[in-house]
């Protein structure tokens, strides 16, 4: 049985370690280093249901396929009505419809909120992800070119856009 469900406490060796593996294999993030759990608690707190910044774990007959979150943009105050998110799965999922239910989940929830803007920041490239994201209502609104060095490569990053839905 599929159960999606807020984070909690007890997820978060779990939530890292996915992350880690992002880190580790992956141009998804731009972080060179893996964290450790309690560097990770922080983060974790921010995240709250009925908020702009929640976090979302799909589990599938007890095993977790993936998660996704909404959080903050920036940090200047003019920005507190937008959130950056991010979707993560465990790589063995890929391609099986869910990221599609993590992300319909939390639109769903982030329409019920004050948060009026999605931004997505996607390495290139990544053609799953963008057609994920523009199935969701996001559109592409720019490039940032050779912004990012992992890997011993240089990376730009596509920027896609959801306004909150009327």
């Amino acid at each position: 049985m599929t159960v999606l469900r807020h984070a909690e406490t007890k997820d978060l060796p779990w939530l890292n370690d996915l992350y880690n593996h992002y880190i580790l294999k992956s141009t998804a993030t731009f972080d060179l280093s893996p964290h450790t759990v309690q560097q990770r608690l922080s983060w974790l707190e921010q995240f709250a249901p009925h908020t702009p910044h929640q976090l979302w774990i799909l589990e599938d007959d007890e095993e977790k396929i993936g998660y996704a979150s909404s959080q903050p943009f920036r940090a200047k105050a003019g920005y507190q009505h937008t959130v950056e998110t991010s979707i993560y799965l465990t790589p063995h999922r890929y391609g099986q419809g869910f990221g599609k239910i993590l992300y319909e989940r939390l639109f769903l929830e982030l329409d019920k909120t004050e948060a009026c803007a999605a931004i997505a920041m996607i390495t290139l490239p990544n053609p799953a992800s963008i057609q994920l994201h523009a199935g969701q209502g996001f559109r592409l609104t720019g490039n940032l070119v050779d912004v990012g060095r992992k890997f011993d490569q240089t990376l730009s990053v596509c920027l896609m856009q959801r306004s909150k839905a009327l």
